[in-house]
C-alpha cells in the first residue's frame, strides 16, 4: 500500500512539473502572436495524435467500457481538457497571470467542501490546517498585490477550477474500465475536435504564427515549441490520470498545488523571472500543506460514498471524521 501511495505522489508531482513546464512554453508562444484558441487547438490535437496509438493498444478488446461510459469521457474531454485550458486563458487576457492561477488553484478547496456537503462527513483538523498552509503558500508564490481585477475575468478564472474539479474526480475514477493511456486519448480527442467545431463559429480568436520562439534566450521554430507543448501536455494528462487513480482526487488535488512553485523555477529558467524570498517561502508552505492534508487522510476511517457520475459509484473515498 505504501509503494502505491509514493507511486501516485510520484507522479503526480511529475504531472505537475510537466503542466508547470508547458505554461512558459505557451506564455512565450503569446509573445510572437498566438492566441489562446491556437495555442489550446494545436496543444489538444497534438496530444491525441501522439496518443492514438497508446489508446488504440490499451483498449483492445475494452470498447464496451466506452460504450457504457461514452457520457464521462465526453464529458472529461469538454470539461477537463478544454474547459480548463480555455478559460484560463481567456481569464489571463484581463487578469496578471498571478491571480488567475490563484483563482484556478482553488480547485482542491472546492473538492474538499463539495464532498464535505456530499457525504456529511467533516474534514479532520489535519486537513483544516494543510488547507490553509496551502492556499497562503500561493498566495505568497503569487504576490497578487495591486493587481486590478476584471469581474468576468474573475469569473472565467473561477469557471477553471471548477474544471479543473471534474479533472480531478473524472480522473480517479477507477471503476469504468478504461486505462488512463485511453481515457487520456480519448479526452484529447474530443478536446481536440470541441476546438474544431468552435473555430469556424468565431467565438474564439484562432491565430498562428511562424515567427520563431523565445525560449530561455533561444530562438527555436514554433513546429519546436508546439512540439515541446504537446509533449509536456500529453505527459501532464497521462501521469496525471495514473497518480490519481493510486492516491485519490483530493489528495492529488492538492498535490497539484506543486505546479506553482514549480511554474516559478520553470519560468526563472525560460523566461528569465527570477524567484523572490518570499516565493521561495510561499512554496515551502505548499509542500507542507500537502504533507498535512496527506496525514490527515492516512487517519481518517474509510467510508463508501455514493456519487453519481462525478466521482465512483463503488469506491471508498477516504474521508475524515
Amino acid at each position: 500500500m505504501k509503494q502505491q501511495v509514493y507511486l501516485g505522489l510520484g507522479l503526480t508531482l511529475l504531472s505537475s512539473f510537466l503542466f508547470a513546464a508547458s505554461g512558459p512554453v505557451a506564455k512565450a508562444m503569446y509573445a510572437v502572436g498566438w492566441t489562446p484558441g491556437a495555442v489550446v487547438l494545436l496543444r489538444l490535437l497534438g496530444c491525441a495524435i501522439v496518443l492514438a496509438v497508446p489508446t488504440l493498444i490499451a483498449m483492445r478488446g475494452r470498447w464496451g467500457a466506452v460504450v457504457e461510459h461514452w457520457r464521462t469521457v465526453v464529458l472529461y474531454g469538454v470539461v477537463a481538457m478544454v474547459g480548463v485550458q480555455l478559460l484560463y486563458f481567456l481569464a489571463v487576457e484581463h487578469l496578471t497571470v498571478a491571480v488567475a492561477l490563484l483563482l484556478e488553484m482553488t480547485a482542491p478547496l472546492m473538492i474538499v467542501f463539495w464532498l464535505w456537503m456530499r457525504t456529511g462527513v467533516r474534514p479532520a483538523p489535519a486537513t483544516f490546517a494543510g488547507m490553509v498552509a496551502a492556499m497562503a503558500g500561493l498566495v505568497l508564490v503569487l504576490d497578487p498585490r495591486g493587481a486590478d481585477l476584471h469581474v468576468g475575468a474573475v469569473l472565467l478564472a473561477l469557471g477553471a477550477a471548477v474544471c479543473l474539479c471534474a479533472y480531478f474526480l473524472i480522473g480517479a475514477k477507477s471503476d469504468i474500465g478504461i486505462p488512463p493511456v485511453a481515457l487520456t486519448g480519448l479526452g484529447m480527442g474530443v478536446g481536440a475536435g470541441t476546438m474544431l467545431l468552435l473555430w469556424p463559429t468565431g467565438i474564439l480568436d484562432f491565430t498562428f504564427t511562424a515567427a520563431p520562439v523565445d525560449l530561455g534566450g533561444a530562438s527555436v521554430p514554433w513546429w519546436a515549441a508546439v512540439g515541446l507543448l504537446v509533449a509536456a501536455t500529453a505527459g501532464a494528462y497521462l501521469t496525471g490520470v495514473m497518480g490519481l487513480r493510486l492516491i485519490g482526487a483530493t489528495v492529488s488535488s492538492f498535490v497539484n498545488l506543486t505546479e506553482v512553485p514549480f511554474s516559478v523555477v520553470v519560468a526563472w529558467f525560460v523566461l528569465a523571472e527570477l524567484p523572490g524570498f518570499v516565493q521561495l517561502i510561499g512554496g515551502v508552505c505548499i509542500i507542507a500543506g500537502v504533507v498535512l492534508i496527506k496525514l490527515g487522510e492516512d487517519r481518517a476511517p474509510v467510508r463508501e460514498v455514493v456519487v453519481d457520475d462525478v466521482a465512483p459509484r463503488t469506491e471508498e473515498l477516504r474521508l475524515v471524521s
